[in-house]
This record gives C-alpha cells, sequence and structure tokens, in this order.
C-alpha cells in the first residue's frame, strides 16, 4: 500500500502522488478496494456502436427508398423513428443502471408496437420492412453487447438472445403468410438469427446450456 508521508494517509490502487497535497507516494501498490466499473467502461462502447448501427440504418433507408422509389413521406417517417430511437435508447444506455436488460426489453415493445400497427392499419410496408428491420437491429446489438461483455451477457441474458433467435425467425412465418411484399429483407433477419444462434452454440455453448438449464429447472 502507498503512503503519503506529508499527510500520514494510505492509499491503494495505482496512484503515484497523493491526491491531497501532490506529493509523492512511497511504498508499493496494492489492488483497489473499489473495481473499475467495467460496465459503465462497456456502456461507453455500446453507446459508440448505437451511433453507428443507428447511422448505418439511415444509410440503408435513404438507399431502399432510391432504389425501390418509395414514397418520400415513408422514407422520413422512418428515418425520424430511427432517430427518435436512437436518443431513446442513448439515454438509456447513459442513464439506467441496468441497461442492458432494458434495452432488450426495448426491442420487443417495438415489435409488439409494430405488430399492433400492422393489425389496426393492414399496412404491408411494416411486415416487409418494419418487424424484420427491428429484428435485424435488435440481434446486431445482441451481437455487439455479446462480444463486449462476453460471458456475463450470455449468463445474465440468455433468455433475452434465445428469445430474439427466436423473433428473428418469425419474418419467414410473415413470407409463408404472404404478408410481404420483398422477401429479402425477412430472409435477411433470419440468416442473421442462424448465424447469431450458430456463434453461441458454437463459443459460448457451455454458459448458454447452464443458463438454459435455470430456466427450465427453475
Amino acid at each position: 500500500m502507498k503512503r503519503c508521508e506529508k499527510c500520514r494517509v494510505e492509499f491503494t490502487g495505482d496512484l503515484d502522488r497523493c491526491p491531497l497535497c501532490q506529493a509523492e507516494l512511497a511504498g508499493t501498490a496494492t489492488p483497489s478496494a473499489f473495481p473499475r466499473n467495467e460496465v459503465r467502461k462497456s456502456g461507453a462502447m455500446a453507446l459508440g456502436v448505437l451511433a453507428f448501427v443507428s447511422g448505418a440504418c439511415l444509410l440503408v433507408m435513404v438507399f431502399l427508398g432510391r432504389m425501390l422509389s418509395l414514397p418520400g413521406d415513408i422514407v422520413v417517417s422512418v428515418c425520424l423513428a430511427l432517430v427518435v430511437n436512437y436518443l431513446f435508447v442513448r439515454n438509456i444506455l447513459a442513464h439506467s443502471p441496468d441497461f442492458l436488460r432494458v434495452v432488450v426489453r426495448y426491442f420487443l415493445i417495438l415489435l409488439g408496437i409494430a405488430a399492433a400497427w400492422f393489425l389496426v392499419t393492414g399496412n404491408t410496408l411494416v411486415t416487409t420492412f418494419v418487424i424484420p428491420g427491428i429484428c435485424l437491429v435488435a440481434l446486431v446489438f445482441d451481437t455487439v453487447l455479446v462480444g463486449v461483455f462476453k460471458d456475463t451477457f450470455v449468463a445474465r441474458y440468455a433468455k433475452y438472445l434465445l428469445f430474439d433467435v427466436v423473433l428473428g425467425l418469425v419474418p419467414l412465418a410473415l413470407i409463408a403468410l404472404g404478408l410481404t411484399t420483398w422477401e429479402i429483407p425477412a430472409l435477411s433477419s433470419a440468416l442473421a438469427a442462424s448465424v447469431f444462434l450458430l456463434g453461441l452454440l458454437v463459443f459460448m455453448r457451455k454458459q448458454l446450456m447452464d443458463e438454459v438449464r435455470k430456466l427450465f429447472l427453475a
């Protein structure tokens, strides 16, 4: 433990100078009793990823609107929704103490809203683009979080990961029911869900299986 001879105070951690008088500390450094907040550090990384994913989705939407000659009001509405979504999720990441659980549930709420939107309006744009798009974004975000938190995220949120995999396959049912006008988004969602599940089974099978057993034995 390091000590300031001037203030006669001992400090843990890797400090070189006394935070009180700035005098050089003597002694050997010992680990701090309070570990670094890795969740907050990872949360800052997730903020950057969120900005990148949101920006990429905006670019893709503008590209699809141009390529498919979609109505301008539809493109603008989706872009505004992406911006609002970014601001809302960013606020969660920045301020919620358990942002992971909130974000995962947030995507489920978005899917529920989209499903209700389709039931009320019967607009196939919802089933063709919105629902598969939400599934894709959720899977991309899950992939990033698994990469950042690794075993910790799988251990705490296995049921949400598996549920997102199932939701990623749901757009296939929309194709089978003839509710889509373009199959590529739905197929992309199903492919992303399959690849994500394969990655979990190959690289984190033990942690995933342990959590699945807990779910069914609880």
